[in-house]
């Protein structure tokens, strides 16, 4: 059962690229993934069928991971069983996936801890200072463990180099990873769960006109350190400049309310100055870098263009945000870390 290697910037003619798309919007996150353009020499685009596959098995999973991204998101993985009604039974209501799917997920993830460990990128290398900050704090590590978020432990990882984040997980793959003993709990894990909200292009509500004295614009080098001081989630300069944006700017050039498609494509980052808040800009910004970005990429059998948010449950803000776009809510998924050390073998024992 193996996994293979797949080209980098696969044609969009590949088998994996028909393969994903045939699973949309389930397979939205790596879809948009692969297809973006910042990617470095240490990336690796994964399947458990070879390019030259065909016809693709049933049963299949693919993912993207680099681990040189870190502290980012370095590992995005997409299984057949994401989709409803694959092969899988139902357990408490939900989809389970089939035995298959499940070996094929742990046989990615043996794959993957036995690849190269690549060097820090450059501009992230002061996580190290912020992760070796918060050992000092709590220098305890294991099971009983629970550190509150905040931006240490959002780095703490970085110093167990075969620590990595899996990003925007189904469910059911953080259950595999949970089963194998792979998931890392002290971190920000499993307590934190996310809708994710599927939205197809031609359903958006139209983008309506600025309040007078605002301005569209994007985002620039001298507003992303406004960026990073609204969020806890760690993303380096060059990963936001990659990134399409779309900002309301006020009559003194200042960004009042902002949102990026993120490297897999998802609505993120979505910011309204609190004193432009209830003007409905946070709604309007997201429909147009919808609109203005996310209609070519992840694009069906059936013509239908798709885009996507993840949404903590509870925050009934952003929640709101998406229903008035008419974006539904699909896949229970999670953000967590996965110790690569404890994989290698996984798949022998199923």
């Amino acid at each position: 059962m193996g996994v293979h290697e797949h080209p980098l910037n696969p044609p969009l003619s590949s088998n994996l690229l028909h393969s994903l798309k045939s699973t949309l919007p389930y397979s939205v996150n790596l879809v948009y993934r692969i297809q973006h353009p910042n990617k470095t020499q240490h990336a690796h685009v994964l399947a458990t069928f070879s390019p030259e596959e065909s016809p693709i098995p049933e049963c299949w999973v693919a993912a993207y991971f680099d681990n040189s991204m870190r502290p980012e998101t370095d590992l995005w993985i997409f299984a057949a069983g994401e989709v409803p009604g694959h092969r899988g039974s139902t357990s408490k209501g939900e989809s389970e996936f089939c035995s298959l799917c499940k070996q094929l997920v742990l046989s990615l993830l043996d794959h993957i801890s036995g690849l190269e460990v690549p060097p820090l990128r450059a501009e992230n290398e002061f996580a190290i200072a912020l992760a070796k900050r918060h050992e000092e704090q709590y220098p305890e590590l294991g099971p009983n463990v629970k550190f509150a978020p905040s931006t240490g432990t959002y780095m703490r990882h970085l110093l167990l180099q075969k620590i990595v984040t899996l990003g925007a997980a189904h469910h059911q793959v953080v259950q595999i990873c949970a089963e194998a003993g792979l998931v890392r709990d002290e971190f920000p894990s499993r307590d934190a769960r996310l809708n994710k909200f599927f939205f197809r292009v031609a359903d958006l509500t139209s983008v309506k006109e600025l309040p007078v004295g605002l301005r569209w614009g994007e985002m620039r080098p001298q507003d992303i350190p406004a960026v990073q001081a609204t969020t806890s989630i760690p993303r380096g300069t060059g990963t936001l400049l990659s990134l399409k944006s779309v900002g309301a700017f006020d009559a003194d050039d200042i960004p009042v309310c902002w949102t990026f498609l993120g490297l897999d494509g998802s609505l993120t980052t979505l910011y309204t100055d609190p004193k432009y808040r209830g003007k409905g800009l946070a709604k309007n910004v997201a429909s147009k870098i919808i609109r203005d970005y996310a209609s070519q990429l992840a694009v069906d059998e059936r013509g239908n263009a798709w885009a996507h948010a993840d949404v903590y449950e509870g925050n009934v803000q952003s929640e709101s945000v998406c229903k008035s776009l008419g974006g539904h809510a699909g896949a229970k998924i999670f953000w967590v870390r996965i110790d690569l050390t404890r994989a290698g073998a996984l798949s022998n024992h199923q």
